[in-house]
């Protein structure tokens, strides 16, 4: 009998686990197998998982739930060009290259890194799903300080650090991995060493333990990048000296990021030429660049991912750059029932790049340029793909769309591009060129923005776009519609954007320059000198408005506007950075309509709507709450 029992208990494990590893046709491979809980470093476990998953058709890994610690002195390295990043060589603990119909389920983990890594890079994969984990680093990639003196004679304030650093020849350093991490221990200061890398101090901003965000009129409080000097009076306090409007405030947080071209080295994750994939109930509690930066790729789903502070951390920023960042990527974009608090920018950005034209080399061929540092090595276009030439003065196209027959590229800035087109007449230096056929759709809902550097949502897509049921509050406007010729070379006027039902709550308290909460601005060489429309067909209704300050709405160029049953209610939170600004603008514009809002100002009285004299076929509601004038 007891023979028998032990067969079908037997039989019984092997069918559990025969269902467990199949998971109902998935072939899955369970980290716990590789004995992962008990690593130091879990980043040469998960390299060798990942190349059994591919060589032997697993299409699902799991990590039992726990905390794994990844290091770069094992990790595979590939040369990436990271659009709006730094380019360089990356080291990574997850290498998806070439995979499809993968899921990794982290199990509800915590993964922490160390040192200059992506934890993930995606590049040519499909079908992809990244679930139940959360991303750290162990040391931050940024320096926090409180504020504990000040002294406007002699222009010094002082800050407590935790955070590892060094001071050196009068200049403040982060340290980006600690001198007793189990590298050190365990193999002695070459590999330590090899690995420590320090960043100067600069980009910094103040922030406010208080609100958890940065200061009211943060701009009072700005830092130059130069002239910064620093003395430590005593372990872990330090003096800093600089020419500032104001000092900041004692209990505030000084945070710095480091130099510029030097601070966006390590997104949590790196996407390129890939397409439908899913990011679901991820954190971001860190991360030394964004929180995901996807180029060139298609059909991408965020759900419940967040980039939030870690509870009981006690840092004041989660990513040092933006939240997420989509450029040159079509389909769908859909972000929904994401946290998005505290980064150094904004919470989400996407758009296309225009490349820059440098030469043109005959009637089909042209040699273009990126123009912005983060943009080198950029992939503009490939063969077959849908483009057009952009008038650098009106950002208007001056080309009927046009097939690329050949891109040749020469070096990280230069390519030569041919088009099946003649292009004799219709372009000159530095006209751009914009990529129609990669612009994405998107859905954003019910999603939360807070305490956050710079933008709640950047839009610059010609593509149908809804935003809805979201509740924001950033420092600077909560939506920026743009493109430029300019600086960051971002593309895409908007043609079919719906912005409905949203929550944003005192927004615009940064104090640089005249924002607005809907800031529409294409960025013209010269605004008083330009022709044309560049948007269509934006909608912003339903949308309850509480503010503290007079700018409501910035509209420029824009063909088909249409503000309504808005619900906007003055607030005394803050008092007002720019009181005289009119509440709405409306600046060179056709066919616009404003009716059913709200306005309760706390003097009672009408709001004020400004429209110049290039804008045609304004309809304002007689009983509208805004009172306009042409100017």
């Amino acid at each position: 009998m007891k023979i028998i029992k032990d067969i079908l208990k037997k039989n019984l494990a092997f069918f559990v686990a025969l269902i467990v590893l199949t998971s109902y046709g998935q072939k899955v491979l369970n980290l716990s197998e590789y004995n992962i809980q008990a690593a130091e470093d879990a980043t040469p476990i998960i390299v060798k998982a990942l190349k059994k998953c591919k060589e032997e058709g697993f299409s699902k890994l799991i990590f039992p739930k726990g905390t794994y610690h990844f290091y770069p002195t094992f990790a595979p390295e590939r040369y990436c060009e990271i659009t709006n990043n730094d380019n360089g060589l990356k080291r990574t603990a997850f290498p998806l290259i070439d995979f499809h119909n993968f899921v990794v389920d982290g199990g509800d983990s915590d993964f922490i890194f160390h040192g200059k890594m992506i934890p993930f890079i995606i590049e040519e994969s499909s079908n992809i799903k990244i679930t139940n984990l959360s991303i750290d680093w162990e040391v931050p990639f940024a320096l926090e300080g409180l504020v504990v003196a000040n002294n406007t004679e002699t222009k010094t304030f002082d800050i407590e650090v935790n955070s590892p650093y060094e001071v050196q020849f009068g200049r403040l350093y982060l340290k980006l991995e600690r001198p007793d991490t189990p590298y050190e221990r365990k193999y002695g200061k070459r590999f330590a060493y090899w690995e420590h890398d320090n960043l100067e101090v600069g980009q910094n901003i103040f922030w406010d333990p208080k609100t958890m965000a940065p200061l009211y009129n943060t701009k009072l409080y700005n830092m130059p990048e130069k002239g910064i000097h620093a003395v430590e009076l005593k372990k872990g306090l330090i003096r800093i000296s600089t020419e500032m409007t104001k000092l900041p405030p004692i209990g505030s947080v000084m945070v710095s990021k480091g130099e510029y071209l030097e601070n966006r080295t390590s997104p949590a994750f790196r996407v390129f030429k890939s397409k439908d994939l899913e990011f679901k109930n991820v954190n971001v509690y860190h991360a030394g660049a964004m929180g995901l930066i996807a180029e060139r790729s298609e059909n991408i789903t965020l759900d419940s991912f967040n980039v939030v502070l870690r509870e009981g951390s006690g840092r004041m920023v989660t990513t040092t750059a933006d939240a997420t960042h989509f450029c040159n990527v079509k389909g769908m974009v859909t972000i929904k029932n994401c946290t998005f608090e505290n980064m150094l920018d904004d919470a989400t950005n996407i758009h296309g790049t225009y490349v820059r034209v440098n030469k043109i080399i005959d009637d089909y061929t042209l040699a273009v340029e990126t123009y912005h540092p983060h943009q080198n090595g950029y992939l503009f276009g490939e063969e077959g793909d849908e483009v057009q030439i952009i008038d650098q003065v009106n950002l208007q196209p001056t080309t009927v769309p046009m097939v690329l027959k050949k891109v040749e590229r020469v070096n990280e800035k230069i390519s030569y591009i041919t088009f099946n087109k003649p292009i004799t007449n219709k372009v000159q230096i530095y006209d751009g060129v914009e990529n129609i056929s990669w612009h994405a759709s998107a859905v954003l809902e019910n999603n939360v923005v807070r305490n956050n550097r710079a933008r709640s949502f950047l839009i610059s897509t010609p593509r149908k776009v809804v935003v809805r049921n979201n509740h924001l509050s950033s420092q600077m406007a909560s939506f920026r519609l743009t493109g430029d010729l300019g600086l960051w070379n971002e593309s895409g006027p908007n043609d079919g954007l719906l912005i409905e039902n949203n929550v944003i709550e005192n927004a615009v308290y940064g104090g640089n320059g005249p924002q607005s909460i809907f800031l529409i601005d294409p960025q013209y060489v010269d605004k008083n000198n330009f022709k044309g429309m560049y948007s269509r067909d934006i909608t912003i209704r339903n949308n309850t408005i509480k503010t503290f300050d007079n700018s409501i709405l910035v509209a420029m160029s824009v063909d088909g506007l249409v503000f309504e049953n808005n619900t906007i209610i003055q607030t005394d939170k803050y008092k007002p950075i720019f009181p005289d600004v009119d509440n709405i603008q409306i600046i060179n514009c056709n066919d616009v309509t404003i009716k059913g809002n709200t306005y309760k100002r706390l003097d009672g009285k009408k709001g004020t709507l400004s429209i110049d004299k290039k804008s045609t076929n304004i309809k304002v509601s007689k009983k509208e709450s805004f009172k306009s004038s042409t100017k």
